[in-house]
C-alpha cells in the first residue's frame, strides 16, 4: 500500500471512531459509511429497513459473491473519567489509535471498506464475480437478526467476518443460548416471612445446587460449554417490608457443536429436577428470553439470544484458499488453534450453510475495555489481508464452494 492509502485508511477509521452508534443508534455512523461508499466508487450501496448499509462492487463475468462483513454497533463506553483519551476522540498515539470500536470492529471494517476500493481501483477488469461490504447494525444485541437481511439480499458463496483476530484466520466459534430461570414463593411481610416462601432464598438455595452439579460438556476445539450466571433480580423490584413472590437468574451457556436451544434448557431442567429432591417446595421454571428493540430507522427488532456453534474443518477447501492469498501476498497466513468468540458468523455458516471464517486486526483482550484501541500496521494489515483474499477468491471464474442446503464443509450445530 502507497502511503496515500495508507493516510485514506487511518482517516476512514479515525471518522467512524469519531461517530458514535451504541446498538439502535448507529444511523450516523451508516450515513457516513453510505457516503463513503459511493465517493470511493462503489457501483451500488443500500441501506435495508434495518439499517444494515451493504455496498457492493461487480466485476466481469460469472464468479464467485464474497461478502466481507463488520458491526457499525457497539457497546456503551462506561464511565468516560475512566479513560485517558476521549472515547470518540480517535487519538493518535504510539502508532496506536484510541476509541471505543476501534478494535470492535471498525477498525475492520474501515479495512474492508477501502480493501474494496482499492480492488475495484487495481483489477477491475481482471476479476470476475462480487465483493460485498455490509456493515450491520445490533450485533451486540441480535447477533443473527440483522444479519440474516444481509444474507437475504446478498445471497453470498463464502464469507469473512470482521472480528478481532490478530489478523490470523480463526475457522470456528462455539455458539451461545441466554436461558431464564424463575423461582416461585409466596409474599409475606418481612417482619414475618414464616407466612411466606421467599422465592430469593429458594433461588440461592438452587444456583449453589446447579453449581456444584452442573458439568459442562467439552469439545477438544472450541473448549467447554460453560453455563454463567449474569443477573438475578426479585418481584416485586425494591419492594421494602416484604419477601419476593419470584426470583429471575439469566445465565449465559456456551453451545458445542451438536447443541441446541432446547437441548441446553433440557440439561438445566436435568439439574432443578434432581434438585427437588434437596430443596423443600421447590418451584421453578426455565425459558427463553425474548427480547425486543427499535432499530435507528424506527423499524423493530426481534429475538432470542441464540446462536449455534460451528466450525470449518481445518482441511476445508476455503480455509487454503484464504491462507494461501495471505501467504502469497507475504501477510502472516496463520490458521488460529482456537476458536474465535462470539460473532454474527453463526448466520452464515450455519443457517446459509455457506464457508465461513473469522479474521481481523486487534486482539480480543482489548474488545469492550476501557481505553480501547488498535494498532496501525494491523490496521493496515488487514486491510492487506482482505485485499489478497478477496482478490485471490475473484479471480477464477464459476463458484467454487458449493455447500448449500446440508453445508457439507461446515461441521454445523445439529441440535439435541
Amino acid at each position: 500500500m502507497k502511503e496515500t492509502r495508507k493516510n485514506d485508511l487511518i482517516q476512514l477509521c479515525r471518522e467512524l471512531l469519531r461517530r458514535p452508534g451504541v446498538s439502535g443508534r448507529e444511523g450516523d455512523v451508516a450515513r457516513f459509511i453510505s457516503e463513503t461508499m459511493r465517493t470511493l466508487g462503489y457501483d451500488d450501496v443500500s441501506t435495508d429497513s434495518y439499517g444494515n448499509v451493504v455496498g457492493r462492487l461487480f466485476f466481469s463475468g460469472g464468479g464467485e459473491r464474497v461478502l466481507l462483513t463488520a458491526q457499525m454497533d457497539h457497546v456503551n463506553a462506561g464511565d468516560v473519567a475512566e479513560w485517558s483519551k476521549y472515547p470518540f476522540g480517535a487519538f493518535i498515539e504510539e502508532g496506536r489509535i484510541y476509541g471505543r470500536a476501534a478494535s470492535d470492529q471498525k477498525g475492520a471494517l474501515a479495512s474492508m471498506i477501502m480493501a474494496g476500493a482499492f480492488l475495484k481501483a487495481d483489477k477491475r477488469r481482471l476479476l470476475n464475480g462480487e465483493l460485498i461490504v455490509a456493515a450491520a447494525v445490533h450485533q451486540e444485541t441480535f447477533e443473527n437478526v440483522a444479519s440474516r437481511a444481509i444474507g437475504e439480499s446478498t445471497d453470498p458463496s463464502c464469507v469473512i467476518v470482521g472480528e478481532a483476530s490478530s489478523l490470523c484466520l480463526e475457522r470456528g466459534q462455539r455458539g451461545r443460548a441466554e436461558i431464564r430461570l424463575d423461582t416461585f414463593g409466596k409474599m409475606a411481610h418481612s417482619s414475618h416471612p414464616e407466612h411466606g416462601i421467599n422465592a430469593a432464598d429458594t433461588m440461592n438455595s438452587l444456583l449453589s445446587f446447579i453449581k456444584n452439579r452442573f458439568v459442562p460438556p467439552r469439545d477438544s476445539f472450541l473448549g467447554e460449554g460453560i453455563l454463567v450466571l449474569t443477573s438475578v433480580n426479585t418481584t416485586p423490584p425494591c419492594a421494602g417490608g416484604a419477601i419476593p413472590e419470584k426470583c429471575t437468574a439469566l445465565f449465559d451457556r456456551r453451545l458445542l457443536l451438536g447443541e441446541s436451544l432446547e437441548g441446553a434448557a433440557r440439561d438445566l431442567q436435568r439439574v432443578i429436577d434432581e434438585a427437588s429432591g434437596v430443596i423443600p417446595g421447590l418451584r421453578a421454571r426455565v425459558s427463553f428470553p425474548v427480547t425486543e428493540d427499535r432499530c435507528y430507522t424506527g423499524a423493530p427488532i426481534r429475538g432470542n439470544h441464540y446462536a449455534p456453534a460451528w466450525v470449518l474443518p481445518a482441511d476445508s477447501e476455503y480455509l487454503g484458499v484464504l491462507s494461501g492469498a495471505l501467504g502469497d501476498a507475504d501477510l502472516p497466513a496463520e490458521i488460529s488453534p482456537r476458536p474465535g468468540f462470539g460473532t454474527n458468523g453463526c448466520h452464515y455458516a450455519v443457517e446459509r450453510g455457506v464457508p465461513t471464517v473469522i479474521y481481523g486486526p486487534s486482539k480480543r483482550e482489548l474488545v469492550h475495555r476501557v481505553d480501547e484501541f488498535i494498532e496501525i500496521q494491523e490496521l493496515i494489515g488487514a486491510c492487506e489481508g482482505y485485499y489478497a483474499m478477496s482478490g485471490r477468491l475473484l479471480s477464477r471464474t464459476g463458484t467454487l464452494f458449493e455447500t448449500r442446503g446440508t453445508a457439507p464443509a461446515i461441521l454445523a450445530s445439529g441440535g439435541r
